[in-house]
């Protein structure tokens, strides 16, 4: 158990008493000390009254008062309030019933006590607290210690060390020295801290303890803790091995990082790696001739490592090494490519350019992947020459690039390639390519309707792949067109059309889609256009009153049960006295009764309260009809509810 926990479990009695004792009526204010030790000594006072009566004598209370006072130290409920007295007392009378109350009380009330020595300081004290250090209760020991650091704070660093040698339970005494160390280093005692955590990290404790320990010492001493951050580097136990990475990351200077580095090849690869990770992040570089040996280790983790490191770097050099280390296939070049996608620096773009002339296949390839990530515009003319090159893979790779780097002005050149008939791998890779341009560039309109304009006189698969792909950019030009393809005379593009029209985003569709469910003259595009059109009037956003339109039309053209369930659960959507009524309406309908009994008993909830009449006559139809099951169920719960509430 932590010092810190101690004291606070020895402390949470207290707002729990401050609770019954305010809760009593106010007792009068009184300024006479003698007046106050004697609501004290009067065995009837009410318990408040006491408690304002110690308060009031941490401001005005004399050496008289003291008695009164510690006569409450053992008290279960006033113990805290005469402690506040005696703390304000300027006088030895009350550290000196402070001391005699620490020789006789146990637990919470000789805690308390022990808190209040420390609060005056008490010299006196420190010879009693020492003796405390031995206690059996960890709280006492607790308090002990904090005390006398709060009183003899250089005097506290000699008795908790000695403490710590003899105690039966270290861990309590270590955690005070922790504390009693901290204060000693905020008060600029730092020999006194370093001898405490020493102390610590030597003692009988668990390894996170003498690991706090060490670390105390290491942000203490900063450079001059050199040595002590190397015995953790080299640690066996993984506790002590990570924290030396955590300090490696923290301690500074040149020195540090000098014999920081000299450890490296001192280490298994795994751990190699990962103090070549934590020099990375200190303030002076790595050097480029280890980040290079390290780049070609046999450690897949140490070249990993090696790249992380190079990546951060802003060193040109480093740089041109990072962009080296990209062009293979394995693990390392890999991470190195994504690494070099998020580097900031614009100079890598120039590198890369650099390298474009004297590119080979398999080098092309990866500087199109990174010159698409990175978005290097520049490269757009170096880029699209690839495109009439022999190899399909360098070709599907510059396509890809141009996808993420060519404007809306550019985007015609994307066209051409998906439209033109090449071979499926060129045609697929043009499509892609197309598709991501197109939904990248910001002006969707604009690439819409450039999209629109190639439908005319265009391969059916084409038209296709189009109409599919206005579908995702949206927008009223983009449906204009595919709903001018949805009466295309070829079965294929209108088949593509109205599947497109069907899942359509946006309410703007419903017109059409209801259009086509009226008058196609083809019964599956009928029921298609249907169907997305009920689509939207039971999932996206619309008003009420739109809503409730779109329930009227659809059941007025519907020639399918299975589309009027639909349309009935567009009703809960809504929910009304008048949709209520208009659900139980088709209760008549055998093939709708289920349906419209199942919307009925989800609208009633949300309108009984308002309408509890309503309510009671729908669940008696949805009753009255024979409805089973859960539905019918329900509608009975509800129809007791909507009863009890008055109708």
């Amino acid at each position: 158990m932590s010092l810190q926990r101690v004291l606070v479990m020895a402390s949470a009695f207290v707002p729990t008493l401050a609770v019954a004792i305010f809760a009593q009526p106010p007792a009068p204010e009184a300024s006479d000390p003698a007046a106050l030790v004697a609501v004290l000594e009067k065995p009837d006072a009410p318990v408040f009254a006491k408690a304002k009566a110690c308060q009031r004598l941490a401001i005005v209370g004399t050496k008289e008062s003291v008695p009164a006072l510690a006569a409450l130290l053992s008290h279960e409920t006033l113990a805290t309030y005469a402690r506040t007295g005696l703390e304000g007392i300027p006088d030895a009378a009350a550290d000196e019933a402070l001391r005699n109350a620490a020789d006789r009380l146990e637990g919470r009330p000789l805690v308390g006590v022990i808190n209040s020595i420390g609060q005056r300081k008490d010299q006196q004290a420190v010879g009693q607290l020492r003796k405390l250090l031995g206690h059996d209760d960890a709280a006492v020991v607790a308090a002990a210690a904090g005390s006398i650091g709060q009183i003899a704070p250089r005097e506290a660093a000699e008795a908790l060390t000695g403490a710590l040698a003899d105690a039966p339970d270290k861990k309590v005494i270590a955690d005070a020295c922790l504390i009693a160390a901290e204060n000693q280093a905020s008060a600029g005692r730092k020999d006194e801290a370093v001898a405490l955590y020493q102390a610590v990290a030597r003692a009988e404790v668990p390894s996170h303890v003498r690991a706090d320990a060490v670390l105390g010492q290491i942000r203490l001493l900063k450079a001059e803790a050199r040595d002590l951050l190397l015995e953790q580097i080299r640690a066996e136990d993984e506790t002590f091995f990570n924290l030396g990475l955590a300090m490696a990351r923290e301690v500074p200077g040149a020195a540090v990082t000098q014999a920081l580095t000299a450890e490296l090849d001192k280490l298994p690869p795994e751990r190699k790696a990962l103090l070549l990770l934590a020099l990375g992040d200190r303030r002076e570089a790595v050097s480029l001739e280890l980040l290079a040996s390290a780049r070609r280790s046999e450690s897949a983790a140490v070249r990993e490592a090696a790249v992380r490191v190079l990546a951060k770097s802003e060193d040109p050099d480093a740089l041109a090494m990072l962009v080296d280390t990209a062009f293979g296939d394995d693990e390392t070049a890999r991470s190195a490519r994504e690494s070099l996608k998020r580097h900031p620096g614009r100079e890598v773009d120039a590198m890369l350019l650099g390298r474009l002339d004297r590119a080979n296949r398999g080098t092309k390839i990866v500087l199109f992947d990174l010159i698409g990530a990175r978005r290097i515009e520049a490269a757009q003319p170096a880029v699209t020459s690839a495109l009439a090159e022999g190899d399909e893979t360098v070709r599907a790779a510059a396509l890809a690039a141009l996808a993420q780097i060519v404007d809306l002005d550019g985007l015609s050149l994307l066209v051409s390639r998906a439209r033109a008939a090449g071979s499926p791998k060129d045609t697929t890779a043009a499509r892609e390519a197309l598709a991501t341009a197109a939904l990248r560039i910001g002006d969707r309109e604009a690439c819409a309707a450039q999209l629109a304009g190639t439908l005319a006189d265009a391969p059916a698969d084409y038209q296709v792949y189009v109409l599919e792909l206005l579908g995702k950019l949206g927008g009223q030009k983009a449906l204009d067109a595919v709903v001018a393809a949805a009466g295309s005379g070829d079965a294929a593009i209108k088949d593509a059309a109205t599947r497109v029209l069907g899942e359509w985003p946006h309410a703007e569709a419903a017109p059409a889609l209801l259009k086509i469910a009226k008058d196609d003259s083809e019964a599956r595009y009928r029921i298609r256009a249907l169907r997305g059109y009920l689509r939207i009037a039971r999932q996206l956003q619309l008003s009420e009153e739109d809503r409730l339109g779109m329930f009227r039309s659809a059941m007025e053209i519907a020639q399918r049960d299975d589309e009027r369930k639909l349309a009935l659960d567009i009703l809960t959507r809504i929910p009304s006295p008048q949709t209520l009524e208009l659900a139980v309406s088709y209760l008549g309908q055998p093939a709708l009764k289920d349906a419209a009994a199942d919307a009925a008993v989800k609208i009633a909830p949300r309108v009984i309260g308002t309408q509890p009449k309503a309510v009671a006559g729908a669940m008696q139809k949805v009753i009255d009809a024979g409805v089973g099951g859960e539905v019918g169920a329900r509608s009975r719960q509800l129809l007791e509810q909507a009863q009890g509430s008055g109708t």
